[in-house]
């Protein structure tokens, strides 16, 4: 069996290596996996040394390895190939058999003589090798490379989820914004039909929300739009859909929730807008809302559309008939 041989890393390299370290927000940690405790100590010497983890986890074959993955966030694994019970290939397949560490790099160590397993390793899901007797310098800059598309990964996904996110909100109000709500009600609809199930859509408006604009400005009629998002987040179910329409207008989807029981939801929003406390240099701001409530199922709803309609001719009633109040689809 080979040992590594502890060896100083050129301090121009672990200048080099330790930036993108720093950069980077999150604890990095790598699993180091070898049946002999002096190689283990040797590569996490390494890493301090290189300050390139900030914790080195062991495991002395691949079933400790493997349960090691389940249990804890690892972003690198160094992987002897030759260890008695569960060597490196055992170990990189049973790694292959949870997509959930796909994407976690395995670096393998392997003799010169054993370019067979060399090869095994690289198609069973190994990232890179080095070859025994390691050498530190080469072993450093192998894994300082792997972190460091790792972390590139993560950031990436992150942005993407942020992307994603964004392209679902309303950038003022934060709630959905109208094509998310619409691909969420189509959703809704789909699903309630399917298992007979009940569910409301709420339209609101708030009511002469212009005149607040034009007596005290647009950023003013910004914040209360914010406040009423907000009154709605408070009053709503966690697995409620709330969505900025258009303008001064909301959407609410309500799952599980029958044409009665969404008229009193409704009317706890309604509640809850009026009650909010607003002001604009010392001057109350009143605002109040008129909602219209439509539920499924319904004669005359054959598709998500007639549900919208019915909602906007309810609230339509609404206004009609003095605002500040909840009218129901008949």
């Amino acid at each position: 069996m080979h040992t590594i041989a502890a060896a100083s890393v050129p301090s121009e390299l672990t200048n080099d290596l330790a930036a993108p370290h720093n950069e980077a927000p999150n604890k990095t940690t790598v699993l180091i996996v070898d049946d002999a405790r002096t190689n283990r100590a040797h590569v996490r010497e390494l890493l301090r040394a290189a300050q390139l983890c900030d914790e080195c986890l062991f495991a002395e074959d691949g079933f400790v390895a493997f349960k090691t993955l389940r249990e804890q966030p690892v972003d690198l694994v160094v992987c002897d190939l030759n260890m008695p019970r569960c060597d490196g290939l055992k170990f990189l397949r049973l790694k292959a058999t949870d997509p959930a560490l796909e994407s976690v790099p395995v670096i393998v160590l392997t003799g010169a003589e054993d370019q067979l397993r060399k090869m095994q390793a690289l198609t069973s899901g190994a990232s890179d090798y080095v070859i025994k007797p390691v050498d530190p310098s080469e072993l450093v800059a192998r894994i300082a490379v792997h972190l460091k598309v790792r972390k590139l990964q993560a950031k990436l996904i992150n942005a993407n989820h942020e992307l994603q996110r964004l392209s679902q909100l309303d950038p003022l109000t934060e709630v959905f914004n109208r094509r998310e709500l619409m691909a969420r009600l189509d959703e809704e609809f789909l699903r309630s039909r399917r298992y007979d199930r009940a569910f409301s859509f709420v339209l609101l408006d708030l009511d002469h929300f212009k005149a607040v604009n034009d007596s005290f400005g647009h950023p003013a009629g910004d914040r209360a739009l914010i406040a009423v998002a907000q009154a709605l987040k408070e009053t709503l179910r966690c697995h409620d859909s709330i969505a900025r329409y258009g303008g001064e207008e909301f959407a609410l989807i309500l799952p599980e929730t029958s044409a009665e029981s969404g008229v009193l939801a409704a009317e706890r929003v309604r509640a809850a807008i009026e009650r909010r406390q607003l002001e604009h240099e010392g001057q109350p701001i009143v605002i109040t809302a008129s909602l219209g409530v439509a539920a499924f199922p319904h004669a005359l709803v054959d598709k998500p559309a007639d549900l919208v309609s019915l909602a906007d001719a309810a609230l339509y009633d609404a206004k009609r008939s003095g605002r500040n109040r909840v009218m129901a689809a008949v």
